[in-house]
């Protein structure tokens, strides 16, 4: 091989590539939507997810009317859920469920709506905005698909959910309790039992804000929540406790009365 013809060779071979990479992008920018769906769903099974993402882009982008759209819509969300990237998600969750009112995908765009705030949901001493997005959107996931396969998952999680919000409001309560602000523990107390009956708290609520009674002697109020307790938990754990706090309720009621107080 001659000198000059590998000086041309070489010339020549990165002219080959670039005109061979434009074949290959005018290949897959004249494909069909359906076509250039399954490459993108291709790279999504395969969690290329970076690469799909662009992929379905192209189709909500050049192709918004085809019949595979809210697919791309729905895969897209899912792309950006894969990466743990949930607010981008939900997005595109709530575009689907706007824009594809009547695809097959809005069931399970509403859960997984739900559950982009599930995920994002922090720990109950923080900022509950999310905890409380999430309860909304699975809440309405049951509502509108109250026969789905995913509503008892759906109602678990509410339960859980509800659970932090109400723990938040029950050791708050005891915070207070602790240091002897007893009016204040009892706003919390009363915060769980009003706002979170389906709770795990509401029990415990109950018997703080009977002990915070007790301790601002005011003993018939502390009497009358004591037996409603009694009425609605007569197998609780706590009842017991309830009934000694009431029995020293009632004896000091009848010091009262009998001091004419």
């Amino acid at each position: 091989m001659t000198s000059k013809f590998k000086v041309l060779l070489t010339a020549l071979i990165p002219l080959i590539f670039v005109l061979w990479g434009c074949s290959s992008s005018k290949e897959v920018a004249n494909l069909s939507a359906e076509d250039r769906f399954e490459i993108g769903k291709d790279k999504f099974d395969k969690k290329k997810y970076l690469d799909a993402i662009e992929d379905f882009k192209f189709i909500l982008l050049q192709y918004p009317g085809s019949g595979v759209a809210d697919d791309a819509q729905f895969y897209l969300a899912e792309c950006y859920y894969n990466r743990g990237e949930y607010l981008l998600a939900s997005s595109e969750y709530e575009n689907l469920i706007r824009n594809y009112p009547s695809s097959e995908y809005v069931p399970v765009s509403r859960y997984k709506l739900g559950l982009c705030y599930y995920n994002l949901s922090p720990k109950s001493q923080l900022d509950q905005t999310y905890t409380l997005k999430a309860i909304d959107a699975l809440q309405a996931f049951i509502e509108y698909h109250p026969t789905n396969e995913l509503v008892p998952d759906a109602e678990k999680k509410i339960h859980e959910l509800i659970n932090k919000l109400a723990k938040r409001d029950y050791e708050t309560g005891l915070f207070y309790m602790r240091r002897e602000f007893y009016k204040a523990a009892m706003i919390y107390f009363d915060s769980v039992i009003e706002r979170y009956p389906d709770s795990d708290y509401l029990e415990l609520a109950y018997a703080g804000k009977i002990e915070c009674l007790m301790k601002r002697e005011d003993y018939k109020e502390a009497i009358r929540i004591a037996e409603e307790f009694e009425r609605k938990f007569p197998s609780s754990g706590l009842v017991e406790k309830v009934r000694k706090i009431k029995e020293e309720a009632l004896s000091y009621v009848g010091k009262e009365l009998r001091t004419g107080r």
